[in-house]
Parts: C-alpha cells; structure tokens; sequence
C-alpha cells in the first residue's frame, strides 16, 4: 500500500480488487483449460484417481487447516503492532495440527484407505501439500489484508503456472503406466515448494508462537470451519445425490452444467477474496455510506455477469459437452442464480466475522445442508434433474435470509441497503425464468444479447475519460 492510499478508500479497494481477481481468475482457469490436455493423456482409471485425489485434497484442507487463516483479516485490527506475530503463531499451529491428522491417518489402518481410495503411495505427498497450503493460505491472507495486491497477483500466477507446466510436460514423457504419479508429483511437489516458501517467511518475519493468539483464532475459525465444509458439501451434494437417486447417465449431464458456471463460481469467489479486507475496513471506520453503495454496486455486478452467463449458456454447453448435453442447457438459469445468492450472502458472512459471530451462522448452514441434501434424496426421483438448481436456489436463500437476520441482531441495520439488495436479487430469479423462454427462440437472443453489449460499448464511450484515466493510472503503477 502507497502513502497516501487511506485504507478503506474505493480506489485503493479498487486497485488491490482488480489485480486480486485477475491473477486468481485467470491463473484458475488455466486448471479449467488443460482439463481436456490431461483427459486425453491419462486413462480414464489414472483421471479417475487424480479427480478423487483432487477432491478430497480440496476437502481435508478445510479440516487441517481449520480456516486459520479467515481470522486474519478481523485479527489486523485487533493486533496492529504484533501482526507478524500473530500470523508466525497461525503458521506454526498450522503445521501442527496438520501432522497430528497425519498420524492419526496413519495409524488408522486400511478402514481409513477403504473410505478415501487414494493409493497409499499418495498419502505422503497429500499431507505434505496440505501443511504447504495452510501456510500459502497464511501467508496470502496477510498479503491481501495489508494491500499488497502484486504479491498475491505474483503468487497466483506462479503457484499454478509452473505446477502446470512441469505435470504437462511429466505426464507428455512418462510412460502409460507412469502417468498418474507424474501428474500427482509434477503438479503439486512444485505448488507444494511454493507454500513451504510462504512459511519460512512467516515465520521468519514473526518469529514466535503465543497461545493467545491461537485461542483467539479457534474462536472464528473453528465456526467458519463448519461453515465452509458443510457450504462444501451442500454444493457437492448434486453429483454424488444425482448418481445416487438417478444413475450415471443423469450425472452426465448435470456435471456438464456444474462445469459450465465453474469459471464463474472461480471468479465470484475471486471477487469476495478481493472486497474481504475492503468490507472489514469500513466496517472498522464506521463508514456506513461507503458500505451501501459498494454493497450495492457489488450485487448489481455480480447480477449482470450472472444473467450474462445465463443468455450465453447454450453455446457454452455446446462447446464443452456437444449435443447430446442439451439437456444441461436449462439447468444453468437456475444453477447460475443459486451461485449469485451464494455470493451476496458472502458479504453477511464477512460482517458477522468482523463482528466475531460466526458460530449461529455455522450451525444453521449445517442444518440447511442436512434438509438440502434429504430434499433432493427424496423429490429427484419424482421431478427429476430439472429440479435439482431450485432445491439449491431454496437452501442458499434460506442462508441468505438467516444471515440477513443475523447481520440485522448484532446491530448492522444501516450498513446494507436491503431493499436494492432484495430488488437486484428478485430481478435476476424473474430473469431467470424469462431466459428459458429464450432459449427456443435464438434470433430474439441474440437481439437482447446485442442490445447489451451495444449498451455496454455506450456506457464505455460515456465514461471513456474516467476509463482512460484509470487505464493510465495502472500503467503507472
């Protein structure tokens, strides 16, 4: 951060935004765009493997690393003058919870094998990738809540640009048999390497451990812990319930409309990481008008990108699935619009951090999750898929409501303009049900689909001056 640059300030929340979502946007689709490289270089067993790997690494990092790191941004205001310290004592109870679980994983026996199905051989490598990414998580959540918005767009682009590139190149030499290990290792040994690099300069910068300020983390994090795993599960349910009540065959098809709004679940969640610190900010300096107008401006952008994926769904799932996924296509609208409730909620959740009350939020996500979850065991095999986005659409706007009431109990009535937030969000479920009928009339698509973007090119030539002098502001920087 500059002299000069007030914390809080929109063009400083602005700056470190646009660089945060960049870098963690574009780095992420990179992991997207080679999906197609690997599918066809590994065996479907071999990609089969890795995908489990993958998705129960995504899952024990939300155990091991216990969310130490979601305290960080509400700790700055609390430990100005031993910040580095706090986040030496985050890394090193970090690395110590993550070593217990790996022993008592070890000691478990083969029952804990049955369950994960991860070769033995990759144990060793997940645990050693799951202390790395505590202390990745660490290391840039402390960058971020400063303002160093460079270091976190560097990290991010070598975090997954090297990894990437060395497993594409293994996996391309390895022999057929040799590939899955080559992907494993190649990817995340040198990721992993970037992490413990993160550590060492946490923990050379703090320098100490203190209890206090572990008590202090467990406090938030343990509830955002439940929070985000039973969040994980909720939005991981469709596939494993979908194959569960109605076989392969209509898991195909939904995980082609998951896959569809992945780029744009990776950029919301780039969006939230970027206005964590900016929120918390104000929210410290009490500046409630800032807070209504960013508030507002963010739903509003995440609404028009979401009705933007929603006119363009059609021709996405015909590039990534073909054809014989049409049916995916009228999955999206409602998919899109869960996702977009999903992301607004974020900005509740923030603030009942900032006010260190997360525990009620914690427990009500598990209920809904559990109620989710029984809702479509027992409605799919009667409405079939095409029921699936609104069993998700009712549970994350029954979160979002909760977490509503709950910002408005702990004294945050004036801080969001709720109205605006309720009509942005109403407008895009009406939409949502307006662009299915568009779906079978391509030319009258297309004609809305130009008259947004001839719209968006007026707004552009309008404002170009504001454009130009930001544009001229970034190339200075």
């Amino acid at each position: 951060m500059r002299q000069g640059e007030q914390r809080g300030s929109a063009k400083l929340a602005f700056k470190a935004g646009f660089w945060y979502v960049i870098s963690t946007f574009l780095v992420r689709s990179l992991s997207f765009i080679t999906t197609p490289i690997f599918s066809r270089l590994l065996s479907k067993a071999d990609y089969g493997e890795f995908s489990n790997f993958a998705s129960w690494q995504a899952l024990l990092i939300i155990i091991t690393g216990m969310e130490l790191h979601s305290s960080i941004g509400r700790a700055y205001y609390d430990f100005k003058e031993d910040f580095d310290q706090y986040i030496s004592s985050l890394a090193v109870a970090g690395c110590g919870i993550t070593l217990l679980f790996y022993v008592l994983f070890l000691v478990s026996g083969d029952w804990i094998f049955r369950i994960v199905s991860i070769p033995p051989e990759y144990v060793h490598i997940l645990f050693f990738l799951l202390l790395s990414l505590c202390w990745k998580q660490i290391f840039i959540a402390r960058e971020r809540t400063l303002y160093r918005y460079k270091t976190v767009a560097a990290m991010s682009i070598v975090n997954l640009l090297i990894p990437t590139l060395v497993a594409v190149a293994l996996v391309i030499l390895a022999p057929q048999a040799q590939r899955l290990s080559a992907r494993i290792y190649g990817f995340y040994v040198p990721s992993a390497l970037v992490g413990i690099g993160c550590g060492i300069v946490v923990l050379l910068k703090g320098k100490q451990f203190r209890f206090k300020y572990l008590r202090y983390a467990l406090v938030l994090s343990l509830p955002l812990m439940v929070h985000y795993l039973t969040t994980y599960f909720l939005t991981s349910s469709n596939t494993i319930v979908t194959k569960l009540v109605l076989g392969p065959e209509a898991v195909s098809v939904v995980s082609i409309a998951s896959s569809t709004i992945h780029i744009l679940t990776l950029f919301v969640q780039a969006v939230s990481g970027a206005i964590t610190t900016w929120l918390m900010d104000n929210l410290e300096q009490q500046n409630t008008p800032a807070i209504r107008k960013g508030a507002v401006i963010y739903t509003l952008g995440i609404g028009v990108i979401s009705v933007g994926v929603m006119l363009l769904a059609p021709e996405v799932i015909w590039i990534l699935g073909g054809k014989q996924y049409g049916e995916s296509i009228l999955l999206m609208p409602g998919m899109v619009t869960a996702v977009m409730i999903q992301s607004v909620t974020t900005l509740f959740t923030i603030t009942l951090t900032f006010r260190k009350k997360v525990l009620l939020t914690a427990v009500f996500t598990g209920i809904v999750s559990v109620l989710s979850v029984g809702a479509k065991c027992f409605l799919l095999p009667h409405i079939g898929i095409q029921g699936l986005p609104y069993i998700n659409i009712v549970a994350f706007a029954a979160l979002f409501f909760i977490n509503c009431i709950l910002v408005r109990k702990y004294g945050f009535t004036k801080q969001f303009n709720y109205p605006a937030i309720f009509g942005i969000i109403g407008c895009v479920m009406v939409i949502m049900v307006l662009v299915q009928f568009l779906y079978n009339h391509l030319i009258l698509r297309y004609c809305i689909i130009g008259a947004c973007g001839i719209l968006a090119l007026a707004i552009a030539v309008i404002k170009r001056r504001e454009i130009k002098k930001l544009i001229t502001s970034f190339r200075k920087k």
